[in-house]
C-alpha cells in the first residue's frame, strides 16, 4: 500500500520507525532516535529544524514523504466529562461546550478530540472522554515536516495509540479488562480498557535511577491508578496486564504485577515479529515508546478501537444547506399564488375554496419548517438546565482539600456534589479507603468544624489494596455561615 514515517515526538528528540504497510501486515525498515540540536529545537524555529532533520533522515536513508505522528501522554489533557444523552449528531458541539466550562485554558488556544462511551441502561447521561493538545505544541510538529514537503497523515497521543497496536498484535480476549503499562522515557503511561472500549489512561512521572525503586514507583502508580477507576470497572477483576518493553528487563516486573493482580501479564516489545532483513534498527533505551507510532501504523491497515486523531477530530454529519433552494421554492409559490389567484378571481367565484386549500397547505410547510429548529431550541434548554442545577462545587471542593490528609492516609475513589434541600448549601458524598478508623474519625472531626453537618455512614465497600484496609463513605451538608453575635452596648457613665 504505502511507505510511512511513524514517530513519537517529545521537545527534546524524535523516535519512529520507517515502515511499509500492506494489507494488515505491517513491515518496519528503520526504527531511530534523533535528539534535537539546542540551536535548532522546532519550538524556537520549526523550518530550520525541518531543514536540518531532512538532512538527519537522509542520512539513515529514509525516504517515505506520510508522517504518522504520535504525541506523549503527559504532553495532552484526558478528561471524563458526563454529557446529556442527546443525539449523536449533536454531541460535539455540546463537548465543546462542557469542556470549555472546564478548562483552564482557552479552547482557541486548544485542539481538541473525544472518544464517547456507550451508553449506561437507566442512565439520562453519557460519559466522554476529551482529550486535547496545545496548539501551538501540534503546529510546531506539524509544521517542521510540512516544511520538508511531508504529508501529516494522522496526530494522535501515545497511550491510546498502543492500544490499537495491541488490539492487532494480540489474541487475548479485548472485551475483559486490561492494562496497558508503558514506560516511555521518565513517564510511565497507563491505559485501562473494557469492552475493546479505552476506559482511560493516564501518565504518571518516573524520576528514581535506582530500578528496585523505580519498579516499585510503578507498582504504587499503578494501584492509584485503578483504585481511580474503580468505579468504571464495576467490580469486574483485572483479566490481563500488558507490560510493553524488551522481554528480559521487564520479567522481574511483570512477576512482581502477576502476584499482585492474580492474572496473566504480558510482555511485547513493539518491533517484535515486524522487522524487515535489510533494514538498520537502533537500540532503545525505552523501546516502548515505538508502541504509539506502531499502533498509528497498524490503524492505516484496519481500526479495530476509536482513536483520537487532532488532525480528523469526531464532528457532527454536515447536512445538507437547503435554505436557498426553500427560499427559491417559497418565491416561486407565491408568484404561483399570485398568479393563480389573479386567475382564479377573473374565473369563478367557486374556485375560491381551492385557493384556501392551498394557502393551508403552504401555511403547514412553513409551519414544518419552523417545527425544524425545535430539536435544537430544545438542546440548548437541555444544556442550560443541566448547568443550572448543579451546584458551584469548587469552593466545596477547596475546602475538602485542605482538611484531607493527603493520599498516604486516605484515598478518595468517588466524590459527588449536589446541591442539597433544607437549609443547607450543597451536600457532599464521598467513600475512599484510609490507613485506619482514626483517619476517617479525624476527617468528619475536621469537616464539623468546617460548618459541615456531618451523617456517620458505614461503608459495605471492601478494598483490594492492602495498604489501605478501612473502606469508609462520607456524607456532609455544608450549612450557610453563622451570623456573627452583634456587639455588646457599652453603658454610659453619668456624669
Amino acid at each position: 500500500m504505502a511507505d510511512y514515517l511513524a514517530i513519537n515526538w517529545e521537545k527534546t528528540g524524535i523516535s519512529g520507525v520507517e515502515a511499509h504497510v500492506s494489507g494488515s501486515v505491517v513491515s518496519v525498515k528503520h526504527s531511530f532516535h534523533i535528539d534535537w540540536p539546542e540551536q535548532l529545537n522546532p519550538a524556537k524555529d520549526p523550518i530550520s529544524a525541518g531543514s536540518w532533520l531532512k538532512n538527519e533522515l537522509g542520512r539513515l536513508r529514509i525516504a517515505s514523504k506520510s508522517v504518522l505522528i504520535s504525541f506523549p501522554r503527559h504532553e495532552s489533557t484526558i478528561r471524563l466529562l458526563e454529557i446529556p444523552d442527546v443525539p449523536l449528531e449533536e454531541v460535539p458541539e455540546i463537548v465543546r461546550f462542557q469542556a470549555a466550562t472546564k478548562s483552564s485554558v482557552p479552547l482557541g488556544q486548544l485542539l481538541l478530540d473525544f472518544l464517547l462511551l456507550p451508553a449506561q441502561a437507566g442512565k439520562a447521561t453519557r460519559d466522554v472522554l476529551v482529550a486535547s493538545i496545545v496548539k501551538d505544541l501540534h503546529g510546531q510538529a506539524v509544521k517542521t515536516f510540512q516544511s520538508m514537503g511531508m504529508d501529516v497523515v494522522s496526530t494522535g497521543i501515545s497511550a491510546i495509540s498502543s492500544a490499537e497496536w495491541i488490539a492487532h498484535v494480540t489474541t487475548g480476549n479485548m472485551d475483559a479488562p486490561i492494562l496497558i503499562v508503558s514506560q516511555v522515557d521518565h513517564y510511565l503511561e497507563m491505559s485501562l480498557i473494557s469492552n475493546r472500549q479505552i476506559l482511560f489512561t493516564n501518565s504518571a512521572s518516573m524520576t528514581s535511577t535506582d530500578r528496585s525503586a523505580t519498579e516499585q514507583a510503578m507498582i504504587t502508580e499503578i494501584n492509584r491508578f485503578l483504585l481511580a477507576r474503580s468505579a468504571q470497572l464495576a467490580g469486574q477483576n483485572m483479566e490481563r496486564v500488558i507490560l510493553v518493553g524488551e522481554q528480559q528487563s521487564q520479567q522481574e516486573i511483570a512477576a512482581k504485577l502477576g502476584e499482585r493482580f492474580q492474572c496473566v501479564v504480558e510482555v511485547l516489545d513493539p518491533l517484535m515479529n515486524v522487522m524487515s532483513d535489510s533494514g538498520t534498527f537502533a537500540a532503545l533505551e525505552y523501546p516502548g515508546v515505538l508502541a504509539g507510532p506502531m499502533g498509528l501504523l497498524y490503524a492505516q491497515t484496519h481500526k479495530k478501537l476509536e482513536a483520537i486523531d487532532f488532525l480528523h477530530p469526531h464532528k457532527a454529519e454536515a447536512k445538507p444547506d437547503r435554505r436557498k433552494m426553500q427560499l427559491g421554492l417559497g418565491v416561486a409559490g407565491v408568484i404561483l399564488i399570485l398568479l393563480a389567484a389573479f386567475y382564479m378571481t377573473q374565473s369563478s367565484v367557486s374556485d375560491l375554496d381551492d385557493q384556501i386549500a392551498a394557502q393551508q397547505k403552504i401555511q403547514r410547510d412553513l409551519d414544518e419548517l419552523l417545527k425544524r429548529g425545535q430539536p435544537t431550541l430544545e438542546s440548548v434548554a437541555l444544556i442550560q438546565e443541566w448547568e443550572t442545577s448543579n451546584s458551584k462545587a469548587l469552593k466545596v471542593m477547596q475546602e475538602l482539600e485542605s482538611v484531607l490528609p493527603g493520599t498516604d492516609r486516605l484515598v478518595l475513589s468517588e466524590m459527588a456534589v449536589t446541591r442539597s434541600a433544607g437549609q443547607s448549601l450543597s451536600r457532599l458524598r464521598a467513600s475512599g479507603h484510609a490507613k485506619d478508623d482514626l483517619e476517617v474519625r479525624d476527617l468528619n472531626q475536621q469537616l464539623s468544624h468546617k460548618n459541615y453537618r456531618v451523617h456517620p455512614r458505614r461503608s459495605n465497600s471492601v478494598t483490594v489494596d492492602a495498604a489501605y484496609p478501612v473502606p469508609f463513605e462520607l456524607d456532609a451538608e455544608r450549612l450557610p455561615p453563622q451570623a456573627e453575635p452583634p456587639p455588646k452596648s457599652v453603658p454610659v457613665k453619668e456624669k
